[in-house]
């Protein structure tokens, strides 16, 4: 019987359990600098039992959408703060991935160029700012980078058929259209030589868009060329999927477990450890990510390890996501009396 505090392989990480974290905002500063909550919060997370951490979204661009709601790579502290975030997680046998995310891209000539107006010039020059993240992220300690190309943001445009209409070799079909990522990925590789996810969405609702057989083709095309991890996700929930319908990527990620070589992560609405282990030993998926949970209590994990079961405390109320803040209050408030 599999059991979400399995110890296992993760690619080539050896991780204490099932668990991956998945963090969504940063907003905890002060004076430009990462307050002792943001600590406090990782070790929570670290000591807990967790098997790798999803570092709060990173961006590059100040004129991006969430630049004010995300963690960033600007700061002149930020290889010194960030340093002090992986030691911790690496003081309890953790890796920690940094996660990569933006919503606009600025080529120089057009602050919000879309894929369709970006020239070849203006490919490069994002590609060469994805590495240099990733760079970054290597001299602050991380094991490796996500790059998020799923929900909404711009890489998941570019990769999308809906919006992408290119007829150089960066648009039509699905392996020109994923290039721009290859491309970033086999570099990453040759000049850094660490860890590579991406999330991508398994369908995003949109005729003429992302579609389920769609989107195997481009995680298949990820593991064929170098991408060592793949989480799931989706551009929306809500706009096809019953509200009660607690696992809506279940089906999704099995099947994807079985046709790549790499790891699959299995995301949403997973809150109980008996469904948890009840997926894990009725299907192919190995590894599932939380996000919110984590904001709810950073160190649940701890009370279901020692007490063989549990639920999370969070009620999917969605405030962190909505109010863009990494924190819940409730759990906070209480924490504090």
């Amino acid at each position: 019987m599999k059991d979400i505090f399995d110890e296992c392989k993760f690619s080539e990480f050896n991780i204490k359990s099932r668990i991956i974290r998945t963090g969504v905002w940063e907003r905890q500063t002060e004076g430009g600098f990462l307050t002792s909550e943001v600590f406090d919060r990782y070790e929570d997370m670290a000591k807990s039992g967790v098997g790798l951490i999803l570092s709060e979204i990173f961006a590059f661009d100040p004129k991006d959408r969430f630049y004010d709601y995300s963690a960033n790579v600007n700061y002149r502290g930020f290889i010194k703060d960030y340093k002090q975030i992986t030691d911790i997680c690496h003081n309890y046998d953790v890796p920690i991935l940094g996660q990569l995310a933006f919503f606009y891209y600025d080529d120089g000539d057009n602050q919000k160029a879309e894929p369709n107006d970006l020239t070849i010039e203006g490919i490069r020059k994002l590609q060469a700012e994805v590495i240099m993240v990733a760079k970054k992220f290597s001299f602050a300690g991380f094991d490796g980078i996500q790059i998020n190309m799923g929900n909404n943001f711009y890489l998941s445009r570019f990769v999308n058929p809906y919006f992408n209409q290119r007829d150089d070799k960066y648009g039509g079909n699905t392996l020109n259209r994923l290039r721009i990522v290859l491309e970033i990925i086999q570099l990453i590789k040759k000049t850094i030589g660490f860890h590579v996810s991406c999330r991508i969405n398994i369908e995003d609702v949109r005729k003429g868009g992302m579609t389920q057989e769609e989107s195997r083709k481009i995680a298949k095309l990820l593991a064929e060329h170098g991408a060592d991890s793949i989480q799931i996700t989706g551009r929306t929930i809500s706009m096809k999927y019953d509200a009660e319908e607690k696992h809506v990527f279940l089906d999704y990620a099995d099947e994807l477990s079985q046709e790549v070589d790499v790891p699959i992560i299995l995301a949403g609405n997973l809150r109980d450890m008996k469904t948890m282990n009840e997926i894990l030993n009725s299907s192919n998926v190995e590894f599932m990510s939380l996000s919110k949970p984590f904001v709810a209590q950073p160190d649940f994990l701890a009370d279901w390890k020692e007490n063989g079961d549990g639920t999370s405390i969070c009620k999917g109320c969605n405030n962190c996501y909505s109010k863009k803040e990494s924190r819940c209050f409730q759990y906070y408030e209480e924490k504090s009396d």
